[in-house]
């Protein structure tokens, strides 16, 4: 079994970072930028700030906070609907911020933990899971309404069809809530844990990938398995359903094409380079990233297209934004750079000092 050890090292950090406190240099190790794209707007939570950004040349609208705030870190993508930035930080508290301005509208300081996850907002509320095993549900004024409770760290984004809020924990369940009242209308047993959102197609299949080596679809409806397959090595990505057909890739090095009916592989390509986040669908091409900061095309055949390499450590996919590609780096001089679809550099983005 073929793994990486820069990437088990790092994901032994977050850990660390997460349940033990930890100092201030463990935990910008443990942040990567998380990406969000609402019309001409990039929002991007990393290390110390949130930034807005011009999509179509990368300039800096506002940042949030203006002067960095010793340990209060950003990591997840923020969530955005009906006038709130939704975005979570290391010390436990959910901002509301205006997305024009950057100016915060209230402050969430229920929970316990840090937010390492993306909150989801949908009818009218906001679904936000907590590394303190909580999945907490808000009013848009941020005002508590329910918790439900997992036997572990929630680490990836719930999913919702308009009747369940789906929500993917570390303790292996992938439970389905009432979004009324966080009651569990079931759990499945995933086998491992989850750290990336699962995805939910229009005819009710819930696709995830786990830390066990697992690609999985779960009927929605009671949760039951429609299909299940084992891999050579463990997933840091999520699944992209397209057409009939999901991308992923390990962090062997492996990118897979599988059948969304019955997980057979389609095609697969040996890259030998851990493959972090979520694939992105561009131009009739899947463009995978690896930990090491290559971003590589392929066809819907799987013959590589063109492959560019970036300074730093990239652990999210890309996020179209005005048919470009924005890819976060983390660790590197560069916290965003957009590319076209192929493959050429666009625009960068430095964070101002």
């Amino acid at each position: 079994m073929t793994r990486s050890p820069k990437i088990f090292l790092f994901v032994s950090l977050l850990l660390v970072a997460l349940l033990l406190g930890g100092c201030s240099g463990v935990l910008a190790s443990s942040s990567w930028p998380g990406v969000t794209v609402v019309d001409d707007v990039a929002y991007v939570a990393y290390a110390n700030h949130v930034y807005a950004l011009r999509t179509d040349n990368g300039s800096m609208l506002w940042r949030f906070p203006e002067k960095a705030e010793g340990q209060r870190l950003f990591f997840a993508a923020p969530a955005i609907a009906d006038g709130h930035l939704v975005v979570g930080d290391y010390l436990a508290v959910l901002h509301s911020l205006d997305p024009q301005t950057g100016q915060e509208q209230w402050a969430f300081t229920g929970a316990q933990g840090r937010w390492i996850a993306s909150p989801l907002v949908v009818d009218g509320r906001i679904y936000a899971p907590n590394a303190d095993h909580n999945l907490y549900a808000l009013d848009l004024q941020g005002k508590l309404i329910w918790k439900f409770q997992a036997s572990k760290a929630l680490w990836s984004q719930p999913v919702s069809d308009g009747k369940r809020i789906y929500q993917a924990s570390m303790d292996h369940y992938l439970y389905a809530l009432d979004p009324a009242n966080g009651q569990k209308i079931w759990a499945r047993d995933l086998g491992g844990a989850v750290v990336y959102s699962p995805v939910l197609s229009n005819a009710g299949i819930i696709y995830v990938s786990t830390l066990a080596r697992n690609v999985l679809a779960i009927r929605a409806e009671d949760g039951s398995v429609v299909w299940q397959k084992a891999f050579e090595n463990n997933f840091w990505s999520q699944p992209l359903l397209h057409g009939e057909r999901l991308y992923l890739g390990d962090l062997g090095g492996k990118v897979y094409a599988l059948s969304a009916q019955d997980g057979t592989v389609i095609w697969e390509s040996n890259l030998g380079e851990s493959l972090t986040g979520a694939p992105t669908w561009i131009d009739g091409q899947v463009v995978f990233t690896t930990e090491s900061g290559k971003v590589i095309a392929f066809t819907e055949e799987g013959s590589q297209k063109w492959v560019v390499t970036l300074e730093g450590k990239i652990y999210n996919g890309p996020v179209i934004a005005d048919d470009r590609l924005l890819v976060g780096i983390a660790q590197g001089k560069v916290l965003i750079q957009a590319l076209t679809p192929a493959g050429q550099q666009a625009w960068a983005f430095e964070p101002p000092k």
